[in-house]
């Protein structure tokens, strides 16, 4: 299933949107539920399999080799980043937890050099700036760093290892499998976690039960299944630049529904990773061989 760039394109702003409100719901969860991250990633990712449900049962091409070892390869990735997101939201703004792992996208061009993944100059210089942002974002006083914001540094690399993941499997396997496959495995790891360290209870799922179904249905089932869509055909460096967005959308929902805000630093740290982030993907990652695609870039929620 390979689909247009201009319609790639229009998918990935749809991911970045609900991705940067979907902050807020993850926020809102903590809030409601408590500090039972994998209870709510539970839940959200079991409802998000459920959902495209309907869609693999019978389409044989869901069930290919590609297909299986792609989603729960993802699934693995996807689990991780998850799970040290959720649990940094207790501590965090929907903003700033928007900007942290938005620096994926450097680290999708970092971890590609472990592969033999040239890297321009530009995004050296991106990855420069993009540090300097996360020190004013993160540094605070004493020049102390927040355990939430180191949570979500490990968040992003998860994130930037997962769009690999994808950039992979999307050209080899069947897209809806593959989207199916890594939000049920998510989930049942999710749900063996909390079971053995949680309170799981209903009365614990029906207080989240708002923010578990917002981001069931939107961060989840819509916008990683049009993920991988786009990331059957999306040039990189579009990819990159417009999933980065969804720092600005997670801001701006969380100024807009939370009543957050930055300070003068904060809202400087913020402008320098957006720019180091442009910067940075605007060339995009050049091959060693002519005719391979780059994976596209990024992932979060």
């Amino acid at each position: 299933m390979r689909i247009s760039v201009p319609v790639a394109d229009g998918f990935l702003v749809i991911c970045a949107v609900l991705w940067g409100v979907g902050f807020v719901a993850q926020r809102i969860a903590t809030q409601q539920m408590g500090d039972t991250p994998f209870t709510y990633n539970a839940a959200r990712f079991l409802l998000g399999a459920l959902l495209l449900l309907p869609f693999v049962v019978g389409r044989t091409t869901a069930r290919t080799r590609a297909t299986l070892i792609g989603g729960m390869a993802a699934a693995l990735a996807m689990f991780v980043a998850s799970g040290l997101q959720q649990k940094a939201m207790a501590t965090v703004t929907a903003g700033t937890a928007g900007f942290i792992t938005g620096t994926y996208v450097i680290w999708v061009p970092l971890l590609g050099l472990l592969w033999g993944e040239r890297v321009s100059e530009r995004v050296w210089i991106g990855a420069t700036l993009a540090l300097a942002g996360m020190w004013f974002l993160m540094i605070h006083g004493s020049f102390a760093v927040a355990s939430g914001d180191l949570l979500l540094l490990g968040c992003a690399i998860g994130w930037a290892a997962h769009v690999h993941i994808i950039g992979w499997a999307a050209r080899r396997g069947d897209a809806i499998g593959i989207a199916f496959v890594q939000f049920a495995a998510t989930g049942i790891m999710c749900a063996c976690v909390a079971l053995q360290y949680e309170p799981v209870s209903l009365e614990l799922l029906a207080a989240g039960w708002g923010a578990i179904v917002f981001s069931g249905v939107f961060a989840i089932a819509i916008a990683f299944t049009l993920q991988v869509l786009a990331q059957t055909s999306a040039p990189a460096s579009h990819a990159a630049i417009i999933l980065s967005m969804e720092s600005l959308f997670a801001e701006l929902s969380g100024s807009i529904w939370m009543r957050e805000s930055f300070d003068p630093r904060k809202w400087l740290g913020a402008v320098l990773m957006l720019s180091g982030a442009l910067v940075a993907t605007v060339t995009g990652l050049r091959r060693p061989h002519r005719g391979s695609t780059p994976p596209s870039a990024p992932a979060a929620g």
